[in-house]
């Protein structure tokens, strides 16, 4: 059995890198770039993503599917006097289908389209 203030002053002597307070202080500092807003609006037949991305190059967007998600990478640019940049994820519901998805961007709107399943319909006796 170890001796607990040896314990102790083993702790404070060998600190962990990132403690819980560290993470509770990064949750408080600003970026240095502005996050970008997401928006989904869903049709019968569609299933769209729409990212407000005003100022943004279109070779510093990458967009991927990465199982049951939708990530957008924006690359923050140093030569704009408003940054934007970071990552979002959207959530893929099993409706959409994830092949053939089209990815628009103009006007600083980048907007991303899958299609949806049809639904079974299922007649009623």
């Amino acid at each position: 059995m170890s001796d607990p203030m040896k314990m102790m002053n083993d702790f404070f002597q060998k600190r962990p890198k990132r403690t819980l307070l560290d993470t509770i202080d990064g949750a408080f500092r600003k970026p240095d770039y502005a996050s970008f807003g997401v928006e989904i609006v869903e049709t019968d037949s569609k299933f769209k993503v729409l990212a407000e991305l005003p100022g943004v190059a279109k070779e510093s967007i990458d967009v991927e599917i990465r199982g049951d998600e939708l990530v957008i990478k924006v690359k923050e640019r140093a030569d704009q006097t408003r940054k934007i940049g970071g990552v979002r994820e959207v959530h893929l519901p099993d409706y959409v289908i994830k092949r053939n998805m089209k990815a628009v961007y103009r006007h600083g709107l980048l907007e991303i389209t899958l299609d949806k399943k049809k639904p079974t319909k299922i007649e009623i006796e």
